[in-house]
């Protein structure tokens, strides 16, 4: 089972959303970014990773 550490960042950010934006990240995050990191290749294109 995975283990992870949110940010403070993170979170903040998360609660700025509004509902329909949390329902949308959600549905990526299952839809596209687990099943991308689930292949150990890269993401496809359509995500888009920035650090800052």
């Amino acid at each position: 089972m995975p283990t992870f550490e949110t940010c403070p960042r993170f979170t903040t950010d998360l609660h700025h959303l509004t509902p329909a934006q949390r329902r949308r990240f959600r549905r990526v995050v299952l839809d596209a970014f687990v099943p991308d990191l689930r292949t150990g290749r890269q993401f496809r294109p359509g995500l888009l990773i920035v650090s800052e």
